[in-house]
């Protein structure tokens, strides 16, 4: 029996990333406490909606600095993190178009965002005082991120600082566009850095398991 191709494992992963999104959805609203922080529908804030993924772009090139510094840095723990995610992701979407990793990318940034950003850090600063909440909050959030990101300790320690991250992009912008736009960003370049311009093809090029 044939591995599943590419086209099985992006569409799972986009559908548990966005189970994830809806999940902090439906509980914000039977809370009270909607995950869209800082999201105008009314289209009077169009120019502050701009500028929340204005700074997500910008955002993404230190969380890129440290994937090279992982890469490149002779450590052991952090060698045996980046052969661990290589082989994991590799092995997952090896052959998966741009399209495909995109898909996964931006259904990753919203889903994840919408709850340990959005529900969680937002949900537990509006119930501390606001002298110091909102940063016990962004710890929450951080640790949370990290240890539903446990594949080792090293990892879970770098998705942390990673979590942490994007809590203090949410604080600093008072939007979660920008953590999502950051999250999105990173997980597409950093998916076709770790697959390799070998093993991704264009959108319109045949995936095995299509």
């Amino acid at each position: 029996m044939s591995e599943p191709g590419p086209a099985h494992t992006t569409r799972i992963a986009v559908l548990f990333e966005g189970s994830l999104a809806v999940a902090a959805l439906t509980i914000g609203w039977l809370a009270g406490n909607s995950p869209l922080v800082g999201v105008d529908t009314s289209g009077a804030q169009t120019r502050e909606q701009i500028e929340a993924v204005g700074w997500g772009l910008i955002a993404t090139l230190p969380l890129l600095a440290g994937l090279l510094v992982v890469d490149r840095i002779p450590l052991a723990q952090l060698r045996r993190v980046r052969d661990m995610t290589a082989t994991i992701v590799s092995h997952l979407f090896s052959g998966a178009s741009l399209l495909q990793l995109a898909a996964v990318s931006v259904t990753a940034g919203f889903g994840e965002e919408l709850l340990f950003r959005g529900l969680l850090q937002a949900g537990v600063s509006s119930g501390l005082p606001p002298d110091w909440g909102p940063w016990a909050a962004l710890a929450v959030g951080a640790v949370a991120f990290g240890v539903c990101h446990w594949l080792n300790t090293t990892y879970a320690l770098l998705a942390v600082l990673a979590g942490a991250y994007f809590g203090f992009l949410m604080l600093a912008t008072h939007s979660i566009w920008t953590p999502i736009t950051a999250h999105a960003t990173y997980d597409f370049i950093a998916l076709v850095y770790l697959v390799g311009p070998r093993r991704v093809v264009g959108s319109g090029d045949r995936v095995s398991g299509e």
